[in-house]
């Protein structure tokens, strides 16, 4: 078989990524399937503030990034163009007669937990607590966790109390008390030692609820400038990586979604390092990578699309390999791209050598047994 017009095809979508309703409607079953974490609390309880401080997204983002999906609840997708999480905000409570049923029903696609927040300094909960008790008597299963905010509002001795006694009002209203988690996310400005009091334990707290989460939320450090400039732009790339791996379990469909996809990862990649992709930045890309080593990659994404349709197998197993490595080699070309900007923006020289080995080791750090 001929894979030349497969890879002239992939060099296009790298170079212009076109819309396609394959790829549209592949995207939007990604998005619903996604981990869905519920915020439920009152207004002023912390969540606009736990969502940044998980998200490391800009209050202003934040604000203008929900969508309405139900009467009372709003969406949150992060990051917003390749999201990997969605945060559902419930804004219904202390409306006369709140149900959650349609707020459920938002949150049932993919792992989900219920994340209460509650302040220290608020014992008057009982609209959180009216919506938990019509949440038991659901048939609805979700993950919980019990958030503790605000805790500078109050002293230590009267702290303890306070973090008892909401602890015992949701316990009860669930009938069985969750795990909890105790963090204050103060303004820098605001003078105290630390503004992110527990955002380590709520981490490690929430991936134990949601382990699908663990891939961008797990905290890692860069060793210098550069891999810090990416790990900034890790979970975009997980998102990207997410979706191709989403759209390739379609026969015949991954062949055209995923370089598109690749192509629009690469795009919003540039524009994180003020460098506009175009045509000449693009073919120097692929330049630096090399020629050879890019064609044997797309002549393994045509052999994954063959797979997908033997019988029994390729329904299976083979659209599961396609898959796995799909996701692998986008965020493995995520990776060298971010590695590529970073030096072409500050004019450092970057052999093909050290290009190629950023994408390997990438790509062996995310394939999926």
């Amino acid at each position: 078989m001929n894979f030349r017009p497969g890879w002239r095809r992939w060099i296009q979508a790298v170079l212009q990524p076109e819309p396609s309703p394959a790829l549209e409607s592949a995207l939007s079953h990604h998005r619903d399937t996604l981990p869905v974490l519920w915020l439920l609390g009152k207004t002023g309880s912390g969540k606009s503030s736990l969502i940044q401080r998980l998200t490391g997204d800009t209050r202003a983002e934040i604000g203008n990034g929900f969508e309405p999906c139900t009467q009372s609840a709003v969406l949150y997708d992060h990051p917003q163009d390749a999201p990997v999480m969605r945060f559902l905000d419930t804004r219904g409570l202390g409306e006369a007669r709140y149900d959650p049923a349609a707020d459920l029903a938002a949150a049932s696609g993919g792992s989900h937990a219920l994340l209460i927040l509650t302040r220290v300094d608020d014992p008057a909960q009982e609209d959180v607590l009216s919506a938990l008790r019509a949440l038991h008597s659901s048939d609805q299963e979700l993950a919980i966790l019990h958030v503790h905010t605000a805790l500078h509002t109050l002293g230590p001795s009267e702290l303890t109390r306070a973090i008892d006694f909401n602890t015992g009002q949701i316990a009860t209203a669930l009938h069985g008390a969750p795990p909890t988690v105790a963090v204050d996310f103060t303004d820098p400005d605001d003078g105290f030692d630390d503004p992110d009091v527990g955002l380590g334990e709520l981490r490690e707290a929430i991936i134990e609820l949601v382990p699908d989460l663990s891939l961008v939320l797990s905290r890692i450090d860069g060793r210098d400038r550069e891999e810090s400039l990416y790990l900034a732009q890790r979970r975009e790339i997980i998102g990207y990586a997410s979706a191709a791996a989403a759209v390739d379990l379609v026969p015949a469909v991954g062949l055209v979604a995923v370089p598109s996809l690749q192509g629009k990862m690469l795009h919003a990649l540039a524009g994180r390092y003020d460098i506009t992709w175009d045509r000449r930045i693009a073919t120097e890309f692929l330049a630096a990578l090399g020629s050879g080593f890019l064609y044997r990659y797309v002549l393994s994404l045509g052999s994954r699309q063959l797979m997908k349709f033997i019988p029994v197998y390729g329904q299976s197993a083979g659209a599961a390999a396609a898959a796995s490595i799909s996701f692998a080699s986008t965020y493995a070309l995520g990776r060298a791209a971010c590695l590529y900007l970073y030096r072409r923006k500050h004019h450092q020289a970057l052999d093909p050598e050290t290009l190629r080995a950023a994408f390997i080791e990438a790509f062996a750090e995310q394939k999926r047994p």
